[in-house]
């Protein structure tokens, strides 16, 4: 009778054992198939806040030039205009030392 018991005890275990082996490998499975279905969705609202920041940054730092240009003497704009072109060709002398080094570095078009 003992024997039996534990029989039956042996298998109620191994039942739920399965059971729960079961439920974990289905979780698993929708987990993967949600996750492939949303992947895109995400991928394309990383990519439209990633250009509306960029677009937000650009605007804003154009439009307080462009403002800041109405209002600033002469003097003030010779001297932010000779202060970027000096720091676009530091920037271009940079660039070309770390491409001609070959640091695999992409090309901007801007």
């Amino acid at each position: 009778m003992e024997n039996n018991e534990t029989n039956q005890t042996n298998d109620k275990v191994k039942a739920t054992m399965d059971s729960l082996n079961d439920t974990f490998k289905s979780a698993a499975d929708e987990a993967r198939s949600k996750a492939k279905e949303a992947a895109p969705k995400v991928k394309e609202a990383l990519k439209n806040a990633a250009h509306d920041m960029a677009y937000g940054a650009a605007f804003g730092a154009s439009f307080a030039g462009a403002l800041a240009s109405e209002f600033l003497p002469q003097s003030v704009k010779d001297g932010m205009c000779e202060g970027s072109s000096a720091g676009k060709s530091a920037a271009k002398k940079t660039a070309d030392k770390y491409k001609a080094k070959g640091s695999g570095e992409s090309e901007c078009s801007a």
